[in-house]
């Protein structure tokens, strides 16, 4: 941690500036109001640099100051009042500004400049000078920010700092004549990727109105007119680092928010219009693959449209909408997401689209998967119809959609096993749960392995006939699967038997519960067994 002397007996100096170097904790503080102790300390510690008010720098024998002089430390003069008198007095002093220290914002501005010091202290500085006299000053500047400068002369000399230095973060032309010169340069500068946003200041005799717009609309950032007066020269850097320091950490936020934050923004018609690196990397697509698509394009088959029925109605009256998503990766495999979506609005109220935040769940929701699945079939078990089938039903009731449950049931599964072994059997079990999910593809219709040969189904549908017909279709697509049973008589394969229960939700009532509904669906599933195997027996209540 950089250490930071300050040398004042102001009550008030000290306390604001212990409270604004605490916001940041950069820097490891050191006060004194004495001379002595402030030489020792400086004899004992490296400071980074010292904040002192100009009283104890007065005396011509002092020790504290020949140190400061012989050290070249850089310093923060505080003072009441600021005029050529002072900085003639202490122009043999690293002097890195001078401070109006009654004021608070003079002593804000003693803290941004010893923070913006700690950022620029060695960055390098390319000085192009044809003025021995300015070149001087300029230098003595540059010096007192402890700037690394690189100096040329010529034009040769620049284009080989442009091609062999990666690292110039701020340039300084002082040119007496040859503004041609200055113009084409900076073009060429600004051409140069490395160096289109690094600051450019131009030090001239005569700056004209007309001088100034074409070199501001060819990339100059700011002008000095000379005589150089040192003060305007060092507000000018300390301004132009400022803007490199925030633009600096700026970037440094986007990349961590781009590398770590699955984010995207969209137009009013969710058409995405910006994704951040880590949504391209965990979705598996290129940012120009998911720029000008919609989201649909993650989709995964898995997600009820209900979901986005929901996202959408709520973000279409400009409220926040917070959910989980399971999405579809490039190369077809899932993730799943913790999402905020919410409008983005111009500075006149008008909505301009749509920005998402999320949050990779991916492992935890596997961990849930796992204690929800089946490890044999992948189809949900047992404890999930438990957890989830009250919910589907309440949430028909409350839609007023047809709700169907189906329980099926393998015919003659033990005499299977027994004949052709409990591996077999397995692989009945998984073809019979493919053959499911192939007839069940919606995503609002949940296949259940309930226990050992015995499966469900909750289905939501429109009409009582669309229930029936799905039920038809997973009879006759477990037949078409052909697996040989030849303890299964008269077809010799393995088939099913199905109890169907299908309710109106303006027709259910309170004595419908969902035991209730389970209940009858197996006296069907039984009516079924004893009416031969192999069919299916429904009721409609």
């Amino acid at each position: 941690m950089k250490k930071l002397l300050i040398i004042d007996d102001s009550i008030h100096v000290i306390t604001t500036f212990m409270k604004l170097f605490s916001e940041k904790n950069n820097f490891s503080i050191y006060t004194t109001s004495n001379t002595k102790e402030a030489k020792k300390l400086i004899d004992n510690e490296t400071f980074f640099t010292v904040i002192s008010s100009t009283k104890y720098l007065d005396k011509s024998d002092n020790k504290l100051t020949n140190i400061l002089k012989s050290d070249y430390i850089p310093i923060i003069l505080l003072s009441s009042k600021i005029n050529n008198e002072l900085l003639e007095k202490y122009k043999d002093f690293n002097v890195m500004d001078y401070v109006l220290k009654d004021t608070t914002y003079g002593l804000k501005h003693a803290y941004n400049l010893v923070e913006l010091f700690a950022h620029i202290k060695d960055y390098k500085v390319l000085l192009i000078s044809e003025s021995i006299d300015s070149k001087v000053k300029i230098k003595h500047v540059l010096k007192s920010f402890s700037l690394d400068i690189k100096q040329v002369n010529c034009n040769s000399e620049i284009i080989d700092i442009v091609k062999s230095e990666h690292d110039i973060s701020f340039i300084i032309f002082d040119y007496e004549t040859l503004l041609e010169d200055i113009i084409s340069i900076t073009k060429m500068l600004r051409e140069n990727e490395k160096y289109s946003n690094v600051p450019i200041l131009i030090i001239n005799n005569e700056i004209n109105k007309d001088l100034k717009t074409n070199l501001y609309k060819i990339g100059v950032d700011d002008f000095i007119q000379k005589p150089i007066i040192e003060e305007e020269l060092k507000t000018k850097i300390f301004n132009l680092f400022t803007n490199i320091e925030q633009r600096e950490e700026l970037d440094t936020f986007n990349k961590i928010f781009d590398d770590n934050i699955i984010s995207s923004s969209t137009n009013t018609k969710g058409i995405i219009t910006s994704v951040s690196s880590a949504f391209s990397k965990i979705s598996g697509y290129k940012k120009s693959e998911l720029v000008g698509k919609s989201h649909s394009i993650v989709r995964h088959p898995d997600m009820p449209s209900s979901v986005y029925k929901d996202l959408w109605g709520t973000i279409n009256l400009n409220n926040t909408w917070k959910g989980e998503i399971k999405n579809l990766r490039k190369d077809g495999s899932s993730y799943w997401v913790s999402a905020v979506i919410e409008p983005i609005f111009d500075k006149q109220k008008n909505k301009i689209g749509y920005s998402a935040v999320r949050q990779d769940i991916t492992d935890k929701k596997r961990i849930y998967e796992l204690s929800i699945t089946d490890g044999l079939t992948s189809l949900y078990n047992r404890r999930y119809f438990n957890d989830i089938a009250k919910a589907i039903f309440d949430k028909t009731v409350r839609s007023n959609k047809v709700f169907g449950f189906m329980i099926l049931d393998i015919d003659y599964f033990k005499k299977y096993n027994d004949t052709y072994g409990h591996q077999e059997g397995d692989n009945v079990l998984i073809a019979l749960s493919r053959s499911l999910k192939d007839t069940f593809k919606r995503s609002d219709d949940l296949i259940f392995r309930l226990g050992g040969e015995e499966f469900g189904v909750l289905i939501n549908a429109k009409t009582q006939e669309d229930i029936l017909e799905l039920a038809n279709l997973a009879k006759s697509n477990i037949e078409e699967l052909e697996i040989k049973h030849k303890e299964n008589p008269p077809l010799g394969i393995v088939t099913a038997s199905f109890g169907l229960i299908i309710i109106e939700g303006k027709d259910i009532d309170s004595d419908h519960k969902l035991d209730f509904i389970y209940k009858e669906a197996d006296n069907k599933l039984y009516e079924a067994k004893d009416d031969g195997r192999n069919n299916i027996k429904y009721k409609i209540i």
